[in-house]
């Protein structure tokens, strides 16, 4: 028996949050926080991975998805991080939802020399509101901000004023340094100096529509791009710049999928990259290269990323089909290697147990197999995610089996 998953992802634009149905994410929990930063209730809304349940040592990125109350791009931006991390391509997430309220909406987002709270909502982010998550999840040291308009200047100010808390923003038709702010501009400049000596890649991805569009916001973002082209900048900060024929309110649609497969490159590519490492080492599964390569990708990001249910799955059949003919009479062992330290990690998951069965009825280790199998039935039977027809399907399935020996 094998894992089959299907990717159902709906494009839906709707103001109707609630009632969102994801691939890789619970629906979103509402709740609010009182801010002593603030001296203000922020609304926000915390979207889980499923995972989340059955992973105990993994730890999760966070992004700030800011503006919340724009259910339309906030929407269709929940379902881009879902499709994403459904297709592995970037890696699971605790999304932050945010809510920035007109009588608030300036305030929070400008500086507090100019009059603003943007510093005290620095503050919430970097200590209350991820003190709370603490309390509750296993969380990563990567936070990323998702900002548009007002919300993206302000996501650039924060990640210039607080580089030891964030890790990038992608800001979504910005304005150059809040309409050419000098302080900002001089921030900008210390950022600058201040992150060659982090050891990891610092993320800043900004878009504008075309005023011919109606995005008014097009001559500043124009001059913040020439800023950072007529710069040597630091070999730590990738920075990329979209320009869309779209009106200011659609650049978060248009820029947020392209920008977080960016970002999140050479975490997609990590299993092609695997695949290159099993095909080389014919006589062992070279685990201590596979692990340099996570380990490099988690020092590049900044945050511990481990193999997940796609390595094993499919390093495992790469090993069992072995459609090339590379692994030879190795192949049911190496199977076998991955297939165990899969369990490690999915000590819950009945479709390793049932594989591992099979391969040893294959190897007419029947008693071992045996065992295995038993073990998928009984987390068969107790697994109320499944419906009755699938379980129904899948003993069925592996008591047909066990009658092969």
């Amino acid at each position: 028996m094998r894992k089959h998953y299907i990717l159902f992802f709906v494009l839906l634009l709707t103001s109707a949050v609630n009632a969102q149905e994801f691939s890789s994410y619970n629906k979103p929990i509402a709740t609010q926080i009182y801010s002593e930063a603030l001296k203000d209730t922020v609304s926000i809304e915390i979207t889980l991975p499923k995972s989340l349940a059955k992973q105990t040592n993994t730890a999760y990125p966070i992004l700030y998805l800011l503006d919340r109350q724009l259910q339309n791009n906030y929407a269709y931006n929940l379902y881009t991080i879902d499709y994403l991390s459904t297709l592995q391509w970037m890696p699971e997430a605790i999304v932050i939802g945010i809510s920035f309220p007109w009588k608030n909406r300036n305030s929070w987002t400008n500086p507090n020399i100019t009059g603003g709270q943007a510093d005290d909502f620095i503050q919430f982010l970097e200590k209350e509101l991820n003190n709370e998550l603490k309390k509750n999840y296993l969380i990563a040291d990567f936070n990323l901000l998702i900002g548009h308009s007002r919300t993206a200047i302000f996501s650039s100010y924060a990640l210039t004023k607080s580089p030891d808390f964030f890790n990038g923003t992608i800001a979504n038709s910005v304005a150059n340094f809040d309409f050419g702010d000098k302080n900002q501009q001089a921030q900008f400049e210390d950022f600058l100096q201040a992150i060659p000596l982090r050891s990891h890649k610092y993320f800043y991805f900004f878009s504008v529509g075309e005023h011919a569009y109606g995005d008014l916001h097009e001559t500043a973002v124009d001059t913040l791009n020439a800023y950072l082209i007529a710069r040597k900048l630091p070999k730590n900060l990738e920075w990329k710049f979209y320009k869309h024929q779209v009106a200011h309110d659609v650049t978060p649609g248009v820029t947020v999928s392209n920008a977080l497969s960016q970002i999140f490159k050479d975490y997609g590519r990590r299993i092609d990259l695997c695949f290159a490492l099993a095909k080389q080492s014919r006589n062992k599964v070279p685990r201590d290269e596979f692990h340099e390569i996570y380990e490099s990708l988690s020092v590049e990001l900044g945050f511990t990323i481990q193999p997940s249910e796609l390595f094993f799955n499919s390093i495992a059949a790469e090993y069992y089909n072995d459609y090339d003919g590379i692994y030879g009479q190795n192949r049911l062992n190496f199977t076998l290697e991955i297939l165990q330290k899969a369990l490690e990690k999915y000590p819950e998951d009945y479709s390793y147990y049932s594989w591992i069965g099979e391969i040893y009825y294959t190897q007419q280790n029947y008693k071992r197999g045996e065992q295995y199998l038993n073990k998928a039935i009984e987390l068969i039977k107790a697994d109320d995610s499944i419906s009755e027809a699938e379980r129904t399907n899948y003993l069925d399935e592996i008591e047909t089996f066990k009658k092969t020996k």
